[in-house]
Protein backbone atom coordinates (compact mmCIF):
# COMPACT_ATOMS: atom_id res chain seq x y z
CA UNK A 1 0.00 0.00 0.00
CA UNK A 2 1.43 3.36 -1.03
CA UNK A 3 0.48 6.92 -0.21
CA UNK A 4 -0.37 9.06 -3.24
CA UNK A 5 -1.70 12.57 -3.78
CA UNK A 6 -5.31 13.00 -4.81
CA UNK A 7 -5.35 14.31 -8.39
CA UNK A 8 -8.25 16.64 -7.51
CA UNK A 9 -7.19 18.28 -4.24
CA UNK A 10 -3.64 17.08 -3.53
CA UNK A 11 -4.58 15.45 -0.19
CA UNK A 12 -2.45 12.41 0.70
CA UNK A 13 -4.45 9.19 0.46
CA UNK A 14 -3.94 5.46 0.01
CA UNK A 15 -3.55 4.14 -3.51
CA UNK A 16 -6.18 1.50 -2.66
CA UNK A 17 -8.89 4.08 -1.84
CA UNK A 18 -11.86 4.30 -4.19
CA UNK A 19 -12.53 7.97 -3.39
CA UNK A 20 -10.66 10.81 -1.72
CA UNK A 21 -11.63 11.22 1.92
CA UNK A 22 -11.24 15.01 1.73
CA UNK A 23 -12.85 16.08 -1.55
CA UNK A 24 -14.77 12.92 -2.46
CA UNK A 25 -13.17 12.70 -5.91
CA UNK A 26 -13.59 9.33 -7.65
CA UNK A 27 -10.23 7.61 -8.05
CA UNK A 28 -11.40 4.49 -9.85
CA UNK A 29 -11.31 4.34 -13.61
CA UNK A 30 -9.14 7.41 -14.18
CA UNK A 31 -7.14 6.98 -17.35
CA UNK A 32 -3.78 8.69 -17.80
CA UNK A 33 -5.45 11.13 -20.21
CA UNK A 34 -8.01 12.08 -17.56
CA UNK A 35 -5.29 12.55 -14.95
CA UNK A 36 -3.32 14.72 -17.38
CA UNK A 37 -6.45 16.79 -18.05
CA UNK A 38 -7.01 17.25 -14.30
CA UNK A 39 -3.40 18.42 -13.86
CA UNK A 40 -3.77 20.81 -16.80
CA UNK A 41 -6.94 22.27 -15.29
CA UNK A 42 -5.27 22.72 -11.89
CA UNK A 43 -2.31 24.49 -13.52
CA UNK A 44 -4.68 26.72 -15.53
CA UNK A 45 -6.65 27.70 -12.39
CA UNK A 46 -3.42 28.44 -10.52
CA UNK A 47 -2.18 30.58 -13.44
CA UNK A 48 -5.44 32.53 -13.51
CA UNK A 49 -5.25 33.09 -9.76
CA UNK A 50 -1.70 34.41 -10.06
CA UNK A 51 -2.66 36.69 -12.95
CA UNK A 52 -5.51 38.13 -10.86
CA UNK A 53 -3.13 38.70 -7.95
CA UNK A 54 -0.71 40.40 -10.32
CA UNK A 55 -3.41 42.80 -11.48
CA UNK A 56 -4.47 43.57 -7.89
CA UNK A 57 -0.86 44.29 -6.99
CA UNK A 58 -0.57 46.68 -9.95
CA UNK A 59 -3.78 48.47 -8.91
CA UNK A 60 -2.42 48.87 -5.38
CA UNK A 61 0.91 50.17 -6.73
CA UNK A 62 -0.72 52.67 -9.08
CA UNK A 63 -3.25 53.66 -6.41
CA UNK A 64 -0.40 54.72 -4.15
CA UNK A 65 0.98 56.94 -6.88
CA UNK A 66 -2.51 58.30 -7.54
CA UNK A 67 -2.83 59.36 -3.91
CA UNK A 68 0.54 61.11 -4.08
CA UNK A 69 -0.31 62.85 -7.35
CA UNK A 70 -3.91 63.97 -6.78
CA UNK A 71 -4.10 64.49 -3.04
CA UNK A 72 -0.53 65.79 -2.58
CA UNK A 73 -0.42 64.86 1.12
CA UNK A 74 1.66 66.90 3.54
CA UNK A 75 4.98 65.54 4.74
CA UNK A 76 4.75 63.03 7.60
CA UNK A 77 0.97 62.77 7.29
CA UNK A 78 -1.09 59.59 7.43
CA UNK A 79 -1.96 59.89 3.72
CA UNK A 80 1.69 60.10 2.73
CA UNK A 81 2.58 57.03 4.82
CA UNK A 82 -0.40 55.14 3.42
CA UNK A 83 0.48 55.97 -0.17
CA UNK A 84 4.15 55.08 0.29
CA UNK A 85 3.12 51.82 1.95
CA UNK A 86 0.73 51.03 -0.90
CA UNK A 87 3.48 51.69 -3.44
CA UNK A 88 5.99 49.49 -1.63
CA UNK A 89 3.52 46.69 -0.93
CA UNK A 90 2.11 46.73 -4.47
CA UNK A 91 5.58 46.65 -6.02
CA UNK A 92 6.81 43.76 -3.84
CA UNK A 93 3.58 41.81 -4.35
CA UNK A 94 3.77 42.32 -8.12
CA UNK A 95 7.40 41.20 -8.40
CA UNK A 96 6.84 38.11 -6.25
CA UNK A 97 3.69 37.16 -8.15
CA UNK A 98 5.38 37.55 -11.52
CA UNK A 99 8.27 35.35 -10.31
CA UNK A 100 5.72 32.72 -9.24
CA UNK A 101 4.12 32.89 -12.69
CA UNK A 102 7.47 32.32 -14.37
CA UNK A 103 8.21 29.36 -12.10
CA UNK A 104 4.77 27.88 -12.79
CA UNK A 105 5.34 28.15 -16.55
CA UNK A 106 8.63 26.24 -16.24
CA UNK A 107 6.95 23.21 -14.65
Amino acid sequence: MAIISCPYCGHRISDKAAACSKCGGDLTGNTPEQLAAIERDKKYRKMQSLMNQSMLAMVLFLGGFGILYWWQPANHSYNQYASNGAIALGFCWYVITRARIILLKRK
